[in-house]
């Protein structure tokens, strides 16, 4: 690794398309014109298009809902919901330029976590907020009582610690460098298998921790119409969500599979890891559907179905990255008609009571000329 690669300008001339994805020899000019990975500048311009407020819903109805028409149970896991993507939400929202942003190399790449970040924090967390407030008189009492439950704590260690693992040898890095101490291999090695942790929790948390969440809203919207505007909201960061796993899928399988990128023997060593990752993330997921499910059930989902959905979508996850399915006789939906809300139209309009959206959309190109063109989500 260039000594100088620190530097928020590298004055000498680099051609990005001969650089890896991290750990390059630096950042200069942002410059688009010339791109080794084309992939990641179409996403970045899908996410930019399907730009929103996250105060455009309307949720006065969502209000009346709560509080005149759904039942203790629902409004508690309503809350639990909320809660849980709120702490999903906050680490993607600052994590991603504190860890990976320092160490990417690629312009296109490091624009798109740029916008990525960017959605997590002034849309998603903004918007868990909005939604809290449209149906509670103080929200900050919800905000309060998250730390008060384990269950939710034990996700949120799952999920810091690799981002704090990954982020304190980071930090390491550029100390060295400034200081002009040897990057030894063996710290290198260390640095990369904590790097490529970390994108695998990523991919795992924008591909299975949102979803059974994202179901539970739908589910009330689905089988009795209510909290209408929070499942719009939902749609809206659901959509957003399935362009991030889109790009960590695309990271993890140019990780794997190109020598040029400089993981390809780690990925292999890291294998028997990466799958207790997913079996870690299967247990907890089924302790939160447990918990959130522990006052009563929806009318049409329950925690059963629930775990059968988490395991389908960690199949469809697994497969997407080249791995064998986690559990058999899970490759059919058990709740199909989820797939109206995560996959609607990209130039549908909702009409959100007298505000109509207008997203840009339509103007990107989606054939790749990758054999990775085609990702799953």
């Amino acid at each position: 690794m260039n000594q100088k690669s620190t530097s928020m300008y590298n004055q000498n001339p680099i051609d990005f398309t001969k650089e890896p994805m991290f750990f390059g020899r630096g950042k200069n000019t942002q410059r688009f014109d010339v791109l080794k990975y084309k992939f990641f500048d179409e996403r970045n311009a899908k996410m930019q298009g399907f730009d929103w407020s996250f105060d455009e819903v309307k949720l006065k109805n969502d209000y009346i809902d709560f509080n005149t028409k759904m039942k203790p149970h629902e409004k508690f896991m309503f809350t639990k919901v909320l809660q849980k993507l709120i702490f999903l939400d906050s680490l993607q929202g600052r994590g991603i330029l504190l860890t990976l942003g320092q160490i990417c190399t690629l312009p296109e790449l490091e624009n798109a976590m740029l916008t990525w970040e960017y959605f997590e924090g002034a849309k998603h967390s903004k918007t868990y907020t909005e939604n809290l407030k449209g149906v509670y008189n103080n929200p900050s009492e919800i905000f309060d009582q998250s730390f008060e439950v384990p269950e939710l704590m034990t996700l949120a260690k799952s999920i810091s610690d690799p981002y704090d693992e990954a982020y304190e040898l980071i930090i390491e890095m550029q100390y060295k460098i400034i200081k002009n101490h040897p990057l030894t291999p063996e710290f290198m090695k260390s640095l990369k298998r904590a790097t490529l942790k970390l994108i695998v929790v990523i991919n795992i948390l924008e591909g299975v921790r949102f979803y059974s969440g994202f179901a539970t809203i739908w589910a009330l919207n689905k089988s009795q119409g209510l909290v209408e505007g929070t499942s719009k909201n939902l749609k809206l960061i659901c959509r957003d969500e399935n362009i991030h796993l889109q790009m960590t899928q695309m990271i993890l399988k140019l990780l794997k599979k190109e020598p040029e990128e400089g993981f390809v023997d780690i990925y292999e060593e890291m294998l028997p890891e990466i799958e207790l990752l997913f079996e870690e993330c299967y247990k907890e997921e089924c302790s939160w559907i447990d918990y959130k499910f522990s006052q009563g059930s929806i009318l049409g989902l329950n925690a059963e179905i629930s775990k059968h959905y988490i395991e389908y979508i960690i199949n469809k996850r697994r497969k997407a990255l080249g791995m064998k399915v986690q559990f058999q006789g899970r490759s059919t939906n058990p709740i199909p008609w989820v797939e109206s809300y995560i996959n609607f139209s990209d130039n549908e309009i909702l009409p959100q009571e007298a505000v109509i959206i207008n997203y840009i959309s339509g103007a990107v190109n989606n054939d790749e000329a990758s054999d990775y063109s085609k990702m799953e989500y």
